[in-house]
């Protein structure tokens, strides 16, 4: 592709984006291209409202654009490319995104009030996960971890492959374009030059490179 599109970067619950700044720093090193991020309050506002955020965003822009959602921000992204016009986002690359519902989030709510309030107004998203529908022309990879370190376990919801805080089974779904498991955990992912490496090979070809 001649002039490929730029890289928009939407990351999880609980954060505010510097968290990933060294996989954006990486992703433009290997491919070239501009890397954004959107922010976006994950407690405190609604999920749908921020979706439609993300989508007023995207179409806001000067051209298409290839999306990075990690966790949480991959849920707002599948809700998003079902809201932006035809031809709007090319490429999209979920990195542990609980599409199908997290059981770690509902162990979490369980527990106490507390748990509640703090996963806030996204909790309906996390607890049921999102559409699986993928709008025509859109091609979208999944990146989960096998690295079995996080809060889930801790909180004893996690079963099957995982990556500390989500199950493998919550990342997989028929509109996948591709899927890769790598040794990584949730969190872990944002400072892996592996899976950096694999996101740009998504970006670039429409699928990943599976060693």
């Amino acid at each position: 592709m001649k002039n490929p599109p730029p890289i928009l970067t939407v990351h999880g619950l609980w954060n505010r984006g510097p968290e990933a700044w060294l996989l954006r720093r990486r992703l433009k090193r290997l491919t070239g291209r501009p890397v954004l991020q959107f922010r976006y309050p994950s407690v405190a506002r609604g999920f749908s409202r921020n979706a439609e955020r993300l989508a007023s965003s995207i179409e806001q822009g000067p051209g298409p654009v290839d999306l990075v959602g990690h966790s949480l921000g991959g849920l707002l992204v599948m809700e998003a490319i079902r809201r932006v016009g035809a031809g709007a986002v090319r490429r999209v690359v979920l990195l542990a995104a609980p599409v199908r519902g997290s059981a770690s989030a509902r162990r979490l709510m369980s527990l106490s009030p507390g748990g509640r309030r703090a996963v806030g107004e996204s909790a309906e998203a996390l607890v049921r996960g999102v559409d699986l529908s993928v709008p025509p022309g859109v091609e979208v990879g999944m990146i989960a971890g096998s690295g079995a370190m996080g809060m889930g376990r801790l909180l004893g919801a996690m079963h099957g492959v995982h990556d500390g805080t989500v199950e493998l089974e919550e990342t997989r779904f028929d509109g996948l374009t591709d899927h890769l498991l790598l040794p990584v955990t949730h969190t872990g992912m944002l400072f892996s030059d592996q899976v950096a490496e694999a996101v740009a090979d998504f970006l670039r070809d429409g699928r990943f490179r599976h060693r």
